[in-house]
């Protein structure tokens, strides 16, 4: 049912009633856009320049392009990273063949950025 069927529906029911009848659809639109364009014309002089939207959208547009893009969490340095010093490797020579080496289980595994 579209606006103008619901009107005459409920036109017909106050006729039956005796009620006055309903609004026509549509009555209000003219007064409707006078008033948010007077609203848009308060708002462009109690905004300041720097808070309009077009200023807003150009400030994000050149963020967005002069943003350098953020390094994968796996090779970010961090301040404790930093003073832990270098990662000890182990020996090379074949007598280290006793050493045990470290397996990726658990939480690491599945962190792991190479698979």
């Amino acid at each position: 049912m579209n606006a103008s069927q619901q009107h005459m529906l409920d036109a017909y029911r106050a006729a039956q009633r005796g009620e006055s009848a309903p609004v026509l659809p549509g009555a209000g639109d003219v007064q409707a856009v006078r008033e948010i364009r007077r609203w848009l014309r308060f708002q462009a002089v109690v905004t300041a320049p720097a808070d309009r939207p077009l200023a807003r959208f150009r400030r994000a547009v050149r963020r967005a392009l002069t943003r350098r893009p953020v390094r994968p969490v796996h090779l970010r340095r961090t301040a404790r990273s930093a003073q832990a010093g270098p990662l000890p490797h182990p020996p090379l020579d074949p007598s280290s063949a006793s050493v045990p080496t470290p397996t990726m289980t658990g939480h690491a595994r599945l962190c792991d950025p190479c698979g």
